[in-house]
């Protein structure tokens, strides 16, 4: 797995703040966009990057970008790598839950609430 080592996330850091800023204020971004900055960022491709994400969804700073891009980043669906980590992040214990909406509903919820 590709590491955020402490240069690589000062080096983005910037790049984060502007995308979770848009969330916050706006509700989206766009995640292909995000993705392509980070891959020029740090000159590597999107399996990388997407590591990246997995990490990044275990803090408290930046859990909502982390979904948010996992959940958008997709060609109109969300990719089953990141089904276990959203998973975790909703409370449920696996994707295709049926209360998967209910549970991802709620989490964005906690987002709007802040």
């Amino acid at each position: 797995m590709y590491r955020l080592t402490e240069d690589r996330f000062e080096k983005a850091k910037p790049i984060l703040e502007r995308y979770r800023t848009a969330l916050h204020n706006r509700g989206k971004f766009d995640a292909r966009r995000l993705e392509k900055e980070l891959r020029e960022c740090w000159d590597t491709g999107y399996r990388q990057v997407k590591d990246i994400f997995k990490r990044l969804s275990k803090t408290t700073r930046y859990r909502y970008l982390a979904a948010y891009y996992m959940e958008h980043s997709g060609t109109g669906h969300v990719v089953t790598e990141f089904w276990p980590t959203l998973s975790k992040l909703y409370g449920i214990d696996y994707y295709q839950s049926p209360m998967r909406e209910t549970k991802r509903e709620a989490f964005w919820r906690k987002l709007r609430t802040k």
